[in-house]
């Protein structure tokens, strides 16, 4: 059966979606979406392949029929969408509601905030993490929401680290926060941060000036050539070796070898802020 692969590519000024019907990478455009929308996130169903949200000021929008079209579900302004391990969705509004989701159609207020949830990371064990607009860690618990106290970062961004998922990488507009201690950054931090798994993990890390790069979770960073002023890093599932990286100047660049060289694939967009694959048998 062929494999069909979708990008859905979140810019400044609406949705972009490229198409690979096989297992090369070429890419080309095939739709357009939500157009004049300052798209803040999009996500893709890990279980329904046509299944896609995006989220902006003018609220939740969600297709059902992989792109083809687009309709309006909530109209509360939002800034950040995950699917966690359940399949549930969440989306974090400007107001500082938590809004939850089991099909994308119907939302609930899960929680109320003082700050809105900036980006999310639905760890593998389950844990669901938010990062405020206030630099704060934001976890869902069983009988609610609370955050983490981290003394100082104001974080932009957080991973886990593949063989120990609730040991967390913190993201600050300067410096890297390890398990092993405070890591400064060569240049002004973007919040772009990406752990691929494998054998020997690799982080990637978008800077204004740089795009970094560390196979011994952030103790080396080291530059690598390729795309400057990264706004996202995004992996495809059960593709590990590969990334995808977006730039504030609208190009979309891709790695096969784990970072360690980038090719351009596309130029011109307007500002990328989020990016979600999908793959389709």
């Amino acid at each position: 059966m062929a494999e069909a692969r979708i990008l859905y590519i979140a810019t400044a000024s609406g949705l972009i979606q490229l198409a690979n019907p096989g297992k090369s990478d070429r890419w080309r455009e095939v739709g357009r979406a939500l157009s004049g929308q300052d798209l803040h996130a999009v996500v893709a169903s890990p279980n329904d392949a046509l299944l896609a949200l995006a989220a902006s000021a003018a609220g939740i929008s969600r297709t059902t029929n992989g792109g083809m079209s687009w309709e309006l579900v909530s109209s509360e302004p939002a800034r950040a969408l995950v699917f966690d391990a359940s399949g549930t969705i969440y989306a974090g509004t400007d107001s500082g509601a938590i809004l939850s989701s089991a099909d994308g159609e119907t939302w609930t207020e899960a929680a109320r905030l003082s700050t809105p949830i900036l980006r999310w990371s639905a760890l593998p064990s389950g844990t669901l993490l938010g990062v405020g607009g206030d630099g704060r860690i934001y976890e869902r618990l069983a009988d609610g929401w609370q955050s983490r106290e981290l003394g100082d970062p104001r974080l932009l961004n957080l991973a886990s680290d593949p063989d120990e998922p609730e040991s967390l990488l913190l993201l600050d507009a300067g410096v890297l926060h390890t398990v092993a201690g405070a890591q400064p950054l060569p240049g002004a931090a973007t919040g772009a941060l990406l752990m691929l798994s494998g054998q020997r993990p690799v982080l990637l890390i978008g800077t204004q000036e740089l795009l970094l790069r560390s196979e011994d979770r952030g103790a080396t960073l080291t530059p690598v050539e390729g795309p400057h002023a990264v706004t996202v890093l995004v992996t495809p599932p059960r593709f590990i070796d590969q990334a995808f990286a977006g730039t504030e100047a609208g190009a979309l660049w891709f790695s096969s070898d784990r970072g360690r060289s980038w090719a351009e694939l596309r130029s011109g967009y307007s500002a990328i802020r989020d990016i979600a694959f999908v793959r389709a048998l």
